[in-house]
This record gives C-alpha cells, sequence and structure tokens, in this order.
C-alpha cells in the first residue's frame, strides 16, 4: 500500500502544545544585543562633490570638443596640405619662425 494511502489528510506531525506561545520571546532572547551606531553626518561638500566632479568632466569634454572642431574648421577654411611636400613645407617654416623669434627674444633681453 501506498504512504500516501496510509496517511491520507492527516498530518503526521505536531508540534508541543503552547509552542508558538512564547517563541517570539525565546528567540529574542537568544539573540545578543544590538549596540545602536550612531548615523555619520555627511558635509555639504560630500554631499556635492560627485556632481562637482561630474560638472568638471563634461565641461573638460565639452572643451576638448570644442577645441577639435575649432581645429578642425580652421584647418578646412585656410590651411590646406594635400601633399607630403607640402606638409614638410609648412613644418620648416613653422621651426624656421619659431627659431627667429628665440633669436629675437633673446637679443632683445640683452638691452632691457
Amino acid at each position: 500500500m501506498n504512504q500516501l494511502e496510509k496517511t491520507g489528510n492527516k498530518n503526521p506531525f505536531k508540534t508541543p502544545n503552547g509552542y508558538f506561545d512564547n517563541l517570539t520571546e525565546q528567540i529574542m532572547a537568544q539573540l545578543p544585543e544590538k549596540t545602536v551606531q550612531p548615523t555619520k553626518k555627511i558635509s555639504l561638500w560630500e554631499r556635492v562633490q560627485p556632481w562637482i566632479y561630474m560638472a568638471a568632466m563634461f565641461t573638460g569634454i565639452w572643451l576638448m570638443v570644442n577645441l577639435f572642431a575649432d581645429v578642425k574648421s580652421h584647418t578646412s577654411k585656410g590651411l590646406q596640405l594635400n601633399s607630403v611636400a607640402e606638409m614638410e613645407d609648412f613644418y620648416q617654416y613653422y621651426e624656421d619662425q619659431m627659431t627667429a623669434n628665440a633669436y629675437h627674444e633673446t637679443m632683445f633681453e640683452a638691452f632691457e
């Protein structure tokens, strides 16, 4: 015969009389005492700091995008370097200008 048929709808498990009457008090008595930790006071700077950092990050990204867009617009309007020879000529001219500026600054510093 099957075990389910033997027991039927009858519950084979029983609890002692009055078990649930003081169960909460027994469990609470076994728990350790919890000390209440004082809450940490958060300053205004600690609250605002992430937002300021995020704003600075987005401002930096915005400035970089504008800088690169500005450089791209200037190169597309005026300076077109289509070949390696033109680029070499440009950089040679730029180097000569820097050298001349350094020479003039050095010479005129001596007279000041």
